[in-house]
């Protein structure tokens, strides 16, 4: 199957076919894939395995569904900036964060802003970004180097904090004055 058959557009994805996608994503996630920030600052662990995948998930399932790339600051309870958090807009509107439960009660994501997918030099974790979408890519039997791009992070993306459950959204601006999608 190619990437265009899962429909690059998003029209028409059912809920299982995002439900297979999900399950290739969590599959494929590892240390090695994992934002180096976050690896640096508490590890990477099969028991929170979407730490430091925002990123280069949100690119992966841009890949197969188009849509926009999304992008919020991430608060500690104290109100300190901890980072940044991805997620995906799909092309009919709906949301999907696919890495939301990274976070630890108190954490506040905010309102998210429609990010230009970053291309040529920017590309701050293609080594990352390409390892991830080659596992996906082949646990979605999808033929690699098809229709879907190649993308990566600029700096200062994901690394969102600390471990735990469901982060709340808020509603200030975020990633102002970010360059690309970082």
């Amino acid at each position: 199957m190619s990437v265009d058959a899962v429909g690059v557009s998003g029209v028409g994805v059912g809920a299982s076919e995002l439900g297979r996608i999900e399950g290739a994503l969590r599959a494929s996630w590892g240390a090695d894939t994992c934002s180096p920030e976050d690896l640096a600052r508490a590890g990477w662990s099969p028991a929170n395995p979407a730490r430091g995948q925002c990123d280069v998930t949100a690119l992966v399932v841009h890949d197969l569904l188009g849509g926009q790339l999304m992008c919020g600051e991430v608060y500690a309870e104290n109100g300190e900036r901890q980072g940044f958090h991805w997620w995906n807009r799909l092309p009919d509107g709906s949301e999907i964060d696919l890495t939301r439960d990274q976070f630890h009660a108190g954490q506040v994501v905010m309102e998210g802003v429609s990010v230009p997918r970053p291309m040529g030099h920017s590309l701050r974790r293609a080594a990352e970004y390409a390892l991830l979408r080659g596992r996906v890519w082949e646990r979605l039997g999808l033929q690699t180097g098809g229709a879907a791009g190649a993308g990566g992070i600029a700096q200062g993306a994901c690394g969102s904090g600390p471990r735990g459950g469901a982060a709340v959204r808020g509603s200030a601006a975020p990633c102002r004055g970010l360059r690309g999608a970082g």
